[in-house]
Formats: C-alpha cells, structure tokens, sequence
C-alpha cells in the first residue's frame, strides 16, 4: 500500500464539500430570515430582472389606487355642492313660481321674492368662488376648457377632455360649405283657377308632416280661409285687368302661406312658411339702391310698387333648424306643385339641408382624415385632428331677409321675402377665423403606466356663467340677470332657471359617470391587478419556507458529516508519521 503526504486529497475533497455545505447552509439562512429566495442579482440573474420590474409595477399600482382613492374624494366634494346647488335653484324657481301668481301678489311680495332671489345667487356665486379640495377651487370655470373664436360669423360653443391647448396663434379655421336648412320651394304661383274650381274634389289642399306631426291646410273645410280667397277670386274675375288678376292672386299666395304658417305653430312644428321671390326677378328695383335697407324703407313707402315688379311669388316652406338631420314632408292636390315629377296626393320629401364643413386646425392631407365634423351649424374637430373635441358654430347662412308682404287690410308690405346668397359668396377663398384654446380640464393619473390619464371638465356653475344665451323676452343675458317684479319677467326667470338646473344636473351626471366607470370601475380593475402582480411576484422571488427548512436540515447534516470526514481525512498523515517513527 503506498502513502502520498504530498497532496492529502481526500482531506482536500473533504474540505471543498465542507466549504460548499457553509455556503448552502448560509444562503438557506439567509432565505429564511429575509423570506426571500432572491437576495443578490447572483441568485437568479434574469429572475431578478423580472422580479424588479414587477416590484416596480406592483407599487405604481399601490400608488395609483390611493390616485383615484382621492381623485373620488375630490369628485365627492364637488358633488356635496352640486347638490346644494341643485337645491338653491329648486328654491330660486319656486319663488319664481310663486311671483308669476299675478293675481294674487302685491309689489311687496313681489320684492320679498326678489330680495330672496338675489340672496341666493349670493350664495351661488361663494358657492362657485370657495368650493375647493386642497387649494384647488373646483366650481369656478378653472377646470374646464375654455376658448374664444374670431373670426366673421364664427362662435366657440365647447371643447372636450381631449381638446389640447391651441398654440398662440389659435387653431385656423376654414368654412368650405355653410350650413343650410330642408327645403320645399313651390314651383309657380297658386292662380285663380287653382283656388276657385267648381268641383268640391278639385278644391286644393297641403298636408303638411313634420316630426310625427300632422296638419292639413284644406280649402274646402277651412271656411274662414275659403271666404277671404272667394272674394279676392270673385272680385279678380268681375275686374277682369290682368294687374288685378295678379295683385289678387299673390295675396291668395299670401293668405296660404299665412295659414299654413299659423297651423304650424299651433301644431308645434319647426317649420316656416313665407312667399319667396328670388332676387333676380326683382327687376331694377334694387339696383336703383346701395343698401337693402334703402330699397324696403322706399318699397314700404309705395305698396303700389309690388306690381311692377314683375315674376312670380311662391310659396316656400323650410326647416328652421339647420343641418342634414331634420326633415319633413308636403303633400298637396296640386299635381307637379312642387316640380315636374310631384304626383298630386303624394308626399313629397323636402330637399334636405347641409351640414357645414371646413377644417379646425389642420387639414386631411397632414392628419390622413377629416379634420372636422359638421352637424348643422356646428364643426368639431375630429379624433386624431389638432383640434380634436372643439366645437365653433359658423351663424352664416345661404339667406338674407330683404322681403315685406304685401297686407291688403293694411295698405302695407308686412311679409317677409329672401335673397339668396351663393356658398362660394359666403366662403371665398380666404381664412375664416382662429379658435384660442386654453385646456385646465382635470387629469386624473388612474393608471401605472405612462397615457393612463383621464380627464374630467368641470364648468363654472356662477350665476353669469348658467343660462348664457337663452333667448327670452326679458333680455336676460344670465340667471344672475333675473328678477321676478313681474309675471312676465317671473315667467322668463322660470325658463333661465330651468335652464340652469339643466345645466347643473347634466355636469352632475357627467362627473358622477366619470367617478362609477372611470374611477370606481378603474379602481376595482386596479386592486385585482396589484394582487395577481403581487402574486406573481412572489412565486418568483419569495422563499418556499418548507423546501428551504428541508434543505436547511440537510445542509446542517451534511455540515456535520462533512466535518467528521475532514477529520478522518486528516488521520492519514498521522498514520505515516506513525510508520516512520517505527521505522527509526
């Protein structure tokens, strides 16, 4: 047997699986005691990198619950005054209600309600001014986006969430075609032996259908119509000069025209019905004038002039809305009234309207689409052009008001006529105007990742800001305008306070959408996140605490063996030592 002193490899083998056991039964105590499996990048080098980005997430989604946590708090707070709004207006009308009881009051109740009146849009307005969360005042028009148009014709009307700021120049503006309204232009005049058949069959009728609503301008049963049209008819053919014939005939144009209109409005249709003479068969009237206004105010100062105009009067019946979307039909016993290919009898659909159509900011050829979307009088900029969300309405429209009717009872022109204007006269060539954006919606960060961002526009809900525009007889320009010292300005005050409380409760069900589907919804979705990332997380780097104790046991077994086979080892140099000693 022989012995090498040299290199004792077995204490040497024993050595290094003692040095490996140390640093096992080590990395299992440091597992243990820290309870995670990845401690140094040298644990798990790729699993590391994972584990940091998912710790990254998991507290940007911590970070982003407490976001809308408070975000609803906010929102919380501008509804508690919402609410108290709501209630201030409900007040406002009520008072309203009750100073429009003309009967009843007297100047000293009428005050009362006014004085009480006023208090309240005091308090509106510290409403507005001093609702805040933090800093941050909430109802005064500071967190909404804002803008003016310049521009001929043009009005800014609103900006969304997605609305950016305009640069300082403004969004331009081009206007490529106006809006116009639906339609029915009769083709001729109505003549004598339109209205005057002796036929009761023949008697001429128009049923009219707007929106679900029904009216027929009958002749036959219209006694009071067909009386006044029986004399002018009657005294025409008695004349007999071709001038009479005419004067008589437009006024029975006249008298249509008028009845269609009073049932109409009765009816509660959107429609206008008037006699309409196109420009042209004005004759040198108007070119002996420089100004419209001048040409009437002579033409009102000689009714006789209606005759020696020339051409035809006809019946026109439009739409006063504008836009593509509203319509309506005629029908009349007239065969080819309304062109060549009107059937009598049968419903004839109006021409339709035009929506207007331009640009805001921007053209298709740079954003690869529409740059705007018209709708009547109203142009939005379109998703994914610069002025996306922002809404101008362009008032120009395809007509002027130039015409007076003829009134034989008053000796007097009183109707209306038009003058049509072309689209490119009203477009032209050059830019229309400029919008000047200004964005402070609030942005909400409900997300971990960067875009996660939603917005919210918050109006002013001060007593100048709320029913702006509205029309009423009062000439209220705002509900801080109102007063109720008489039933008529207390009947306007009831349509401005409606208005406003329409106003409040769409902006409350704006933001109370915003707080369940975009905040409470997001936060939900949120939580789930953080906990399945928090779960994958942990699979990835936490400590499995059974295996490890197992491994812990067996490191501490092996550490011990390992050091009673060092020792062993280490006999084998004693063993020679021993040799060599009997040896001497």
């Amino acid at each position: 047997m022989a012995f090498r002193i040299n290199s004792n490899i077995a204490a040497l083998n024993a050595l290094r699986h003692l040095h490996d056991t140390e640093k096992a039964l080590s990395t299992n105590l440091e597992r243990l005691s820290s309870g995670r499996k990845l401690n140094h990048a040298s644990d798990g080098p790729a699993a590391m990198v994972i584990s940091e980005q998912m710790k990254t997430q998991i507290e940007s989604l911590d970070q982003s619950i407490r976001n809308s946590e408070i975000s609803m708090s906010m929102l919380q707070t501008t509804e508690g005054a919402l609410s108290e709004v709501s209630n201030i207006l409900i007040d406002m009308r009520q008072l309203a209600v009750h100073a429009a009881n003309e009967g009843t009051n007297d100047p000293k109740m009428l005050q009362a309600d006014q004085n009480e009146i006023e208090n309240l849009l005091s308090t509106l307005g510290n409403i507005s001014r001093n609702t805040q969360f933090g800093t941050r005042t909430l109802l005064d028009g500071s967190n909404s986006a804002t803008g003016v148009a310049v521009g001929n014709s043009l009005e800014f009307v609103r900006a969304t969430e997605t609305a950016k700021s305009s640069p300082a120049e403004g969004y331009k503006v081009d206007i490529t075609q106006v809006a116009t309204r639906a339609m029915l232009v009769g083709e001729r005049m109505l003549s004598l032996e339109d209205v005057s058949s002796s036929d009761p069959s023949k008697v001429i009728s128009f049923v009219i259908n707007e929106n679900g609503r029904t009216v027929a301008i009958d002749l036959k049963n219209n006694t009071a119509l067909r009386e006044q049209i029986e004399k002018l008819a009657t005294a025409a053919q008695r004349d007999g000069r071709p001038e009479v014939r005419e004067r008589n005939e437009r006024a029975i144009q006249q008298l249509v025209a008028h009845e269609m209109q009073r049932q109409t409005n009765e009816a509660g249709m959107n429609l206008d019905v008037f006699v309409y003479r196109s420009s042209e068969s004005m004759g040198k009237f108007l070119e002996d004038f420089d100004a419209l206004d001048d040409a009437l105010t002579e033409w009102a100062s000689y009714p006789g002039a209606v005759g020696a105009l020339g051409g035809e009067d006809v019946i026109v019946i439009r739409h006063r809305e504008f836009g593509s979307e509203p319509n309506f039909t005629v029908s009349t016993t007239l065969q080819n009234y309304f062109g060549e290919v009107s059937p009598a009898n049968e419903a004839v659909f109006a021409i339709p309207g035009k929506d207007v159509e331009g640009t805001i900011g921007g053209a298709p050829e740079f954003d690869g689409g529409e740059a705007a979307i018209g709708k009547g009088q109203e142009l939005s900029g379109a998703p994914g052009a610069e002025a996306e969300g922002v809404t101008i309405r362009y008032d120009q429209d395809t007509d002027d008001v130039i015409y007076r009717i003829f009134s034989r009872s008053e000796n007097r022109i009183t109707g209306l006529l038009k003058r049509q204007k072309d689209n490119e006269f009203l477009v032209g060539d050059s830019i229309d105007g400029y919008v000047h954006l200004t964005q402070n919606s609030l942005a909400f960060q409900t997300g971990p990742n960067q875009g996660q961002q939603s917005k919210v526009s918050v109006q002013s809900i001060d007593p100048e800001q709320l029913s702006r525009g509205l029309d009423n007889d009062s000439n209220f320009r705002s509900l801080s305008d109102i007063e109720v010292l008489s039933a008529d300005s207390a009947q306007d005050a009831m349509l401005m306070i409606d208005e406003a409380i329409d106003e409040v409760s769409t902006l409350r069900g704006k933001l109370g959408s915003f707080q369940r589907n975009s905040l409470e919804a997001n936060l939900n979705s949120l939580r789930i996140s953080k906990e399945n990332m928090v779960a994958s997380e942990s699979m990835l780097a936490d400590t499995d605490m059974a295996e490890e104790m197992s491994d812990l046991v067996k490191n501490q077994i092996l550490l011990s063996s390992g050091t009673a086979m060092l020792a062993q080892a280490n006999q084998t140099p004693q063993s020679v030592m021993q040799l060599l000693n009997a040896g001497a």
